[in-house]
C-alpha cells in the first residue's frame, strides 16, 4: 500500500508540474556528448517533461539536471530532477534535490508530498512527518498526507499522534482512516 502511494503521489505531482508549464512539444534527441549545445533551460525542462512522460527517467533526470546548470534557481526542476530520481530508485539524490525545491520555493506543495514519500522510503520518519505537515498547512484536506503522516508516527511509536490522524483522516476519507486504524491498532 506505501508503494501504491508512493507512486500515486510521484505520479500526480508529474502531472502537475506538466500542467503548470505547459504542453509538451516534441523535440529532436539529446544532442552527442560532443555536440555543442544551444539549447536553453526552457527547452531542456520540456524535454524533461517528455521523457519523464515517457518513463526514461534517467534521461529526463539528465535532462532537469541542465536546466539547473543553466537556472540553478529553478525550484520546478530541482522537483523533476527530485521525482525522476524517485522513479528509478535514487532516493537520496531525491530527496536532496526535492529540499531544494522547497527551499526556493516553500509553497511548492507538491515537492513536499514527493519529498514525504522518498523520506518514508528511506526511513527517515520524522523528515517524513515533516514534509507532510507542510503538505496539511498547505492542504489541510489532503487525505494522503494526513494517512502518510499517521502511518509515520505510527511507525515511530508515537501511537497516540498517529490516533490524531486518524481523527482528522475520518471526515476526510473513511477508507484511508480504517487502514490507519487497523495499522496502529494491531
Amino acid at each position: 500500500m506505501k508503494v501504491h502511494l508512493f507512486i500515486n503521489t510521484l505520479i500526480v505531482s508529474v502531472l502537475a508540474a506538466i500542467a503548470a508549464h505547459g504542453d509538451i512539444e516534441r523535440q529532436p534527441a539529446l544532442p552527442d556528448k560532443g555536440a555543442v549545445d544551444f539549447t536553453g533551460a526552457a527547452e531542456w525542462f520540456q524535454k524533461g517533461l517528455e521523457l519523464n512522460r515517457a518513463g526514461s527517467y534517467r534521461e529526463a533526470a539528465d535532462a532537469f539536471r541542465k536546466v539547473i546548470d543553466i537556472t540553478p534557481g529553478d525550484a520546478a526542476a530541482w522537483f523533476n530532477l527530485g521525482t525522476a530520481n524517485a522513479f528509478i530508485g535514487n532516493f537520496e539524490e531525491a530527496a536532496a534535490a526535492l529540499r531544494e525545491a522547497v527551499q526556493l520555493s516553500p509553497d511548492f506543495l507538491p515537492a513536499y508530498g514527493n519529498l514525504g514519500a522518498v523520506c518514508l522510503r528511506l526511513g527517515r520518519f520524522r523528515e517524513a512527518i515533516e514534509a507532510y505537515g507542510q503538505v496539511l498547512r498547505l492542504k489541510p484536506d489532503d487525505a494522503d498526507a494526513r494517512f502518510n503522516r499517521g502511518m509515520a508516527y505510527y511507525v515511530l511509536g508515537d501511537k497516540d499522534s498517529a490516533r490524531k490522524e486518524y481523527e482528522l483522516l475520518k471526515p476526510l476519507d473513511g477508507e484511508l482512516a480504517a487502514k490507519l486504524l487497523e495499522a496502529i491498532t494491531r
